[in-house]
């Protein structure tokens, strides 16, 4: 029985096993020196008081050992309760220092809930971030990269993770079982069927892990997309083909790109909704329900239908129960 609790004591972290030993002293020295000199030390709260003053180098000289045992017994707690305690805030400070430095390299396991994870250090992650902090700014966000050496935005109280995001240990570091959404980036120093490889191979880990984690993957070849919504993907952005069909565009629109930034970076996302047909809306034309939403300061740009989308349709256009609108509001 005193093995097991001695083995367990010295497997306690170092900084419980000194307050502890500096607690037993300054009580053992406390109540010693309580019997030893009575007259000086008129109840143990008071011995345990000098000690604890004494051991902590303070010294009021409201109570002092008058006797040669009780001085020293003031000599051994001066040797011995101060070093303790000398050596307890040295390694607290150590233990602090440490902790700071395993935060900054991504060694330190996140442990809060309902966080955002996004995978991948490059400038879509940057700017993804930089929005956020300013839209959400009670989000958690968790950052795993694997080639940088520290946090980049540690300033900005992102959490960074060290690591590989394709195998479980890192995923775990990142606490994805109760992440509530993932943002799965290219590799930037990878060829494109690398990328998609990989990240088609952290999005099945990812789901093994949480598999009601909403997934949001960057693709880049067509023909991985199949592949990334078979993994479990709830959303894959075909990045290759968005710059294309910016490229596209300003081909036969020269000077179009600007403008389709510019909107793409001035509409605010949460003005942006996409909402399912049902109720009034079910069965009237396109110009009906576009007036209806106008007057609600809003403006219906398009209905998606299975797997089609129609920008702008003809006013008569039938609108089914079932359809999607996509509506910016003011």
């Amino acid at each position: 029985m005193r093995l097991r609790m001695f083995t367990t004591f010295f497997r306690t972290h170092i900084l419980l096993q000194l307050i502890s030993i500096i607690l037993l002293v300054i009580f053992a020295i406390g109540i010693t020196i309580h019997f030893v000199e009575p007259k000086s030390f008129p109840t143990i709260f008071d011995g345990v008081w000098w000690a604890l003053v004494t051991a902590a180098t303070v010294g009021y000289g409201d109570f002092v050992p008058k006797s040669t045992l009780g001085r020293l017994i003031g000599m051994f707690l001066i040797l011995s309760g101060a070093g303790f305690v000398t050596f307890y805030m040295a390694k607290l400070a150590s233990s602090s220092l440490m902790g700071q430095t395993a935060l900054r390299k991504g060694e330190r396991e996140f442990r809060r809930e309902h966080h955002l994870i996004i995978v991948g250090w490059n400038e879509r992650s940057r700017s993804t971030i930089d929005y956020l902090l300013k839209a959400r700014p009670g989000l958690s966000i968790v950052l795993i990269d694997n080639s940088l050496m520290e946090n980049p935005l540690e300033k900005e109280g992102i959490h960074f993770i060290k690591g590989n995001p394709c195998e479980d240990r890192t995923l775990k570091k990142a606490n994805a079982e109760k992440a509530e959404t993932i943002l799965i980036t290219a590799d930037q120093y990878k060829n494109e069927n690398e990328m998609d490889m990989q990240s088609i191979l952290t999005l099945l880990t990812v789901e093994g892990l949480n598999p009601s984690i909403y997934s949001i993957v960057e693709i880049l070849s067509p023909e991985q997309i199949v592949n990334a919504q078979r993994a479990g993907a709830d959303e894959v952005i075909q990045s290759a083909n968005i710059s294309s069909t910016m490229m596209i565009n300003s081909l036969f629109h020269p000077g179009i790109s600007p403008i389709f930034l510019d909107i793409l970076t001035n509409i605010n996302p949460n003005k942006i909704t996409y909402e399912t047909v049902s109720g009034e809306f079910a069965g009237k034309e396109f110009c009906d329900v576009s007036k209806k939403l106008i007057d609600k300061d809003a403006l219906l740009i398009g209905i998606k239908r299975d797997e089609e989308l129609k920008l702008n349709p003809a006013p008569p256009f039938p609108i089914k129960e079932g359809d999607r609108l996509l509506i910016i509001q003011k």
